[in-house]
């Protein structure tokens, strides 16, 4: 009774999910700055009936949510599910739907995330007399941005039961048994959910290393430190440093993806800058990876006279999904859609700040198909060209309000 009944109400609520997900979609909003979004998510839920606490990550210019529904039976289980509201620094490619925002679009589907979550709020509370216990739903601002959003709606108290009661700075001893996260990915028909137990995504630091040299005339390099030159030996040695200083059966990836020196082809600059990123799976790789990149920048850059100044920024946690509740949470998605549409994932050396909020309570982080025929529908998250099939966003509302309607950590 309980599946026909999240079935039916997530068909009748497909329209507005759309709704939302184009509002959101037209209107990104950069990370900590989702004031917008929040009032836009208040407003919703309001509309429905939810009752909720706002001004989380307030301190941050952000406008977090923490909400919850009790069902109409008694029990204690209490389950939270999660979205992520902020968009990226891109330029989304002409289209009718396309962001009115220059330079930002929602490019990592959190529109989608936070409409499908809305639709689940709408079926959970239509449906309430069929389920027990209660359901918080937490709209997270900051994913895409270190310390991470999650972190700190942690810290606030988010994932304390009286946290929708109470707001930010919950102090109840009470946390939630456990809590579910979705997201999109265009390598799966629309329609089809994937699941991991176990380690999934990578932890995520980000490095900068600044090689400061002495600039001057491009004609005259003999009176000059050319830290363009350094720059270009720094990266190439930093390649060896996860063939050469970490066991090869530990997955890590050192990668560098903005390099930002001079002003004119003809002078020599006085520093280059250099961003990248360090993906690993266990701390102590990590560690030794750290502390490899420190000294072989420094070292290469002094064999060219530079001085290379390395601010390394230790980043989310890996992505460990809880084995009892991901078991639970697979089978009943092959319940709702049937084994054909459920897939198992492989591990991925993307990070997400879900990471979190599994440092606390047992979480489940799946993925939700969005692959099409349309434009844009096969593209890669964080692309210009990324979009959804948008009939993913019934399949979404469907299982986040099917799992944590009948999902449970033991």
């Amino acid at each position: 009774m309980l599946k026909n009944a999240i079935l039916q109400a997530a068909a009748q609520s497909a329209d507005s999910v759309r709704r939302h997900r184009g509002h959101l979609h037209r209107h990104p909003e950069p990370s900590f700055s989702e004031t917008r979004t929040g009032a836009y998510v208040s407003e919703a839920l309001t509309a429905i009936g939810i009752k909720h606490s706002t001004g989380w990550c307030a301190d941050r210019g952000a406008a977090g949510i923490v909400a919850h529904l009790h069902g109409a039976e008694s029990g204690t289980r209490h389950l939270a599910l999660r979205a992520d509201m902020d968009a990226l620094p891109i330029q989304e490619v002409d289209r009718p739907h396309a962001s009115t925002v220059p330079g930002w679009m929602h490019a990592c589907g959190h529109d989608a995330h936070t409409a499908c979550l809305l639709g689940a709020a709408e079926v959970l509370n239509s449906t309430r007399e069929h389920w027990q216990g209660t359901i918080q739903l937490v709209f997270q601002p900051g994913e895409e941005t270190l310390p991470g959003g999650a972190s700190l709606m942690v810290a606030e108290g988010a994932l304390a039961t009286d946290a929708p009661e109470t707001g930010p700075r919950s102090t109840g001893s009470n946390t939630v048994d456990g809590i579910i996260g979705q997201h999109v990915y265009p390598q799966l028909d629309a329609g089809t959910v994937g699941f991991r137990s176990g380690p999934y995504m990578a932890a995520a630091d980000e490095l900068q290393i600044r090689i400061v040299g002495r600039g001057g005339h491009a004609a005259l390099p003999q009176r000059t430190v050319d830290p363009v030159v350094a720059a270009a030996h720094v990266i190439t040695a930093l390649q060896t440093v996860v063939s050469r200083s970490c066991d090869p059966t530990q997955p890590a990836v050192l990668t560098f993806g903005k390099v930002s020196g001079g002003h004119a082809r003809n002078v020599i600059p006085d520093e280059v800058v250099l961003d990248g990123t360090l993906r690993t799976y266990d701390e102590s790789t990590a560690q030794t990876l750290r502390a490899a990149i420190r000294r072989v920048a420094e070292s290469t850059a002094a064999a060219f006279g530079a001085r290379a100044e390395v601010d390394l920024a230790i980043g989310y946690p890996p992505v460990v999904n809880h084995p009892a509740l991901t078991d639970r949470c697979r089978r009943q998605a092959e319940e709702l859609l049937g084994a054909d549409r459920v897939v198992d994932l492989p591990q991925r050396m993307t990070g997400e700040d879900f990471s979190f909020y599994q440092k606390v309570v047992p979480g489940c982080f799946y993925r939700l198909g969005t692959g099409g025929d349309g434009p844009g529908c096969r593209s890669g998250l964080h692309t210009a060209e990324f979009d959804i099939d948008e009939a993913a966003l019934e399949t979404g509302t469907a299982m986040m309000a099917w799992l944590a309607a009948t999902g449970s950590v033991g």
